[in-house]
């Protein structure tokens, strides 16, 4: 037998395995030089974004550096403009001292002229201050003299009344005439100093409670807010709570227009949809005097917001004029008191168009200058015992064209129909006006 050794046999499975270890290996190492080279791979990118980092850093800096170089370079300049600014400014103050100096005179010299011309206007004010008193104590002394004279003739009347009664009565009876004339006399001259004041007085108290409560119809009138009513009196009237809070914003045109006192025309009516209230002021000095005012919203027609009209009365207690707003219309084609008319004019032997302009009753007629007193007076009886004691009545359309207004007194009928004939005659001219339009435009 030999003494060499035997090999081992290898089984196929065994050799198998042996090779799939092999493999094993062989990935493992393969991966870790692919993990070695992607580290690698990563380390020079960190060590490239850092250096960029760094780069950028840098340029940063770089720039910084300049801006902030910029900046001392521009404050330095700031610095020089200014100063030179300041230097300017300083040679221009010096060069103007002189110019302002002057314009200082003259305006010194402006300033003595206005003051001199406003103590002439003063002075111009007080002499016709002056004036109207001594105009004013000339008609009370006049007014006196008349009263005076008046009385004379009433005592003379009575005197000689007495003394043709001759036979028919005793001397007694006509010794205590002469008495009972004396104390006739006296009466009248009282009823008119004294009584004509006294009621001066309550009137104007009376006056005022009348404006006082007109102040709340505006008030009501002009609210935004519902008004608190009971649950009968909606049920009642036929309101709903959820009824939109308004104003009522057509009261006044209606009032004005169903008055039928004014002459209104069609453009009258749409400014008239502005009018917002109607008031009456009182002034202290007289008792008498007073003020209408009419309040208009913002309008394309003229540019003032109150348009007033103001009655002044004499110390007689009686009415001496009245004072109406000047109209400060937009433009002329917004004036209704004027109307732009053509007309046919025969020159030689032909005829040309001529456009003239001419007044038209409008009711912003009612505050242009009117020296009539009877109109005056018939337009104070109006206002102050027709329309605002008619108001609701006028709104609803329901006044009477028989009813008085506010005359229903004995005494004061007379006025009453004389206030009334002027109106039916204001209405009649309407209508006739309205007559001829109308024929106008089927011709």
């Amino acid at each position: 037998m030999s003494d060499t050794p035997k090999e081992e046999s290898i089984t196929p499975e065994e050799q198998k395995e042996e090779q799939n270890k092999e493999e094993e290996k062989e990935k493992k190492e393969e991966k870790n030089s692919m993990e070695i080279e992607e580290q690698k791979e990563e380390q020079k990118q960190e060590n490239k974004e850092e250096k960029n980092n760094m780069e950028i850093d840098d340029q940063n800096n770089n720039l910084e550096k300049e801006k902030a170089c910029k900046e001392e370079d521009k404050k330095e300049e700031d610095k020089k403009e200014e100063k030179n600014e300041e230097e300017n400014e300083e040679e221009n103050k010096e060069e103007n001292k002189e110019e302002i100096k002057e314009d200082k005179k003259e305006e010194i010299k402006e300033e003595i002229k206005e003051d001199v011309k406003e103590e002439d206007k003063e002075e111009d004010k007080e002499e016709d201050k002056k004036e109207e008193v001594k105009e004013e104590d000339k008609k009370e002394e006049k007014a006196h003299e008349n009263d005076e004279q008046e009385e004379e003739e009433d005592r003379k009347e009575l005197y000689e009344a007495i003394q043709d009664l001759k036979s028919e009565v005793s001397d007694n009876v006509k010794s205590k005439l002469l008495l009972l004339s004396e104390l006739h006399l006296e009466y009248k001259k009282f009823e008119n100093d004294k009584f004509g004041f006294e009621y001066d007085s309550l009137q104007d108290i009376y006056d005022r409670q009348y404006i006082e409560i007109n102040n709340k119809i505006d008030e009501i009138v002009n609210s935004k807010e519902n008004i608190q009513l009971t649950p009968e009196e909606m049920e009642q009237y036929g309101i709903k709570e959820e009824c939109e809070p308004k104003e009522i914003e057509d009261y006044w045109e209606k009032v004005i227009i169903n008055s039928r006192y004014f002459t209104i025309t069609d453009k009258d009516k749409i400014i008239l949809k502005y009018l917002t209230k109607v008031k009456i002021e009182k002034f202290p000095e007289n008792l008498n005097d007073f003020r209408v005012d009419f309040y208009f919203k913002e309008n394309e027609f003229f540019n003032n917001e109150i348009l007033s009209k103001k009655y002044i009365y004499g110390k007689d207690s009686l009415i001496k004029k009245a004072e109406g707003t000047n109209i400060d219309w937009k433009s002329p084609d917004k004036n209704t008191t004027i109307e732009k008319v053509k007309k046919r004019i025969k020159k030689g032997k032909k005829y040309i168009n001529e456009i003239k302009e001419t007044k038209v009753d409008s009711f912003f007629s009612f505050f242009a200058q009117v020296d009539d007193m009877s109109f005056i007076t018939d337009e104070v009886t109006f206002f102050k015992e027709d329309l605002f004691t008619n108001q609701l009545e006028y709104y609803m359309d329901i006044v009477s064209k028989t009813k008085k207004g506010a005359f229903d007194d004995d005494e004061d009928d007379d006025l009453d129909d004389d206030y009334d004939d002027k109106k039916n005659k204001k209405d009649e001219k309407d209508e006739t006006n309205d007559g001829k339009k109308e024929e106008c435009k089927q011709q």
